[in-house]
């Protein structure tokens, strides 16, 4: 009995899946997807940078700019945890630049500074290179680092960067998640003209006591008075569900009482916006339905906008 049509479709449909999967075991030339080549992403380079001062080595991605620069250069939006954020900031920089002409913002180049390997994340590492030295103290292997990689960028990172492009010298942003978000906060607070805009995503403020707040009061009293050396924005973003609550365990709900992200970070936006400094703009916002880790992606699009704002 001939077999009906929908069944010999579904059959065939199957068979050829199938065939496609394995590599076409018919022994046809056809690569299967698992031998396929890697993907790469356009118009980006990827070296591993060796700090002369420190020996520390970096992974570094950098994606170029689609179209000429404009009169006052390309916008740069440095991109600390390249490893997990490089490559989802970079397509996001490469939609924007596809919009209408009428309609997108100035072509930005992308920087993604992370560790060498294939690990999204590492976490020894980033606490080494994101956190600030404990007062008075100085870096370990473990943590305390900050100003090691801070220094890195300044003296290497930057400069390679502006020899290759044409740079907007006032539009050059720093962003960065959790512990990358303290470690915008403590360039902010110890070195405010290193960049000229500051993205920090639910930064770790709880570090170490909430160091980190003690920093940003120096600050304030280093500069209380004008002229103020620095022009900078700050940008702090934090996901809505980054409170203390109901939690599966004991010590879970203690991590998020220590931690108090949206409270903390919201008075710190409150402080530095009490100052009324004109060379000081900040701007706090909180990150609906979105938690500690699920705050880093919509962080990157606030973040990319915040380095192509105009001047």
């Amino acid at each position: 009995m001939p077999m009906p049509r929908d069944t010999r479709r579904r059959a065939l449909l199957a068979s050829g899946a199938s065939l496609w999967l394995a590599g076409c075991a018919s022994g046809a030339p056809e690569a299967s997807l698992l031998q396929a080549g890697p993907a790469r992403l356009p118009d980006t380079r990827q070296l591993d940078l060796r700090d002369p001062a420190s020996g520390r080595v970096w992974r570094i991605w950098v994606q170029q700019p689609a179209g000429p620069a404009p009169a006052t250069g390309h916008p740069v939006l440095y991109v600390l945890d390249g490893n997990a954020a490089f490559a989802l900031a970079a397509q996001l920089a490469r939609n924007e630049a596809a919009r209408p002409a009428q309609m997108r913002a100035d072509s930005a180049i992308v920087v993604g500074i992370g560790h060498p390997g294939d690990a999204v994340v590492h976490p020894a590492q980033r606490q080494r290179d994101y956190t600030p030295p404990a007062p008075g103290g100085s870096a370990t292997p473990e943590a305390g680092g900050a100003d090691i990689l801070l220094d890195f960028i300044a003296r290497e990172l930057q400069p390679r960067v502006a020899r290759a492009f044409s740079i907007d010298p006032q539009r050059q942003a720093l962003s960065g998640h959790s512990f990358g978000g303290l470690l915008v906060l403590h360039a902010l607070f110890t070195r405010p003209a290193l960049f000229t805009r500051y993205a920090a995503t639910s930064p770790s403020v709880w570090w170490n006591g909430a160091q980190v707040l003690q920093t940003a009061s120096q600050f304030m009293q280093a500069h209380a008075t004008a002229p103020r050396p620095f022009r900078a924005r700050l940008q702090l973003r934090v996901g809505s569900l980054e409170q203390p609550r109901a939690a599966p365990t004991a010590a879970r709900a203690a991590v998020q009482h220590e931690r108090r992200m949206i409270e903390r970070t919201q008075a710190l936006a409150d402080q530095l916006e009490a100052l009324h400094w004109p060379e000081l703009r900040v701007h706090m916002g909180i990150l609906p339905g979105v938690d500690h880790g699920g705050a880093m992606a919509p962080g990157l699009i606030d973040a990319l906008a915040w380095a192509q704002q105009p001047r």
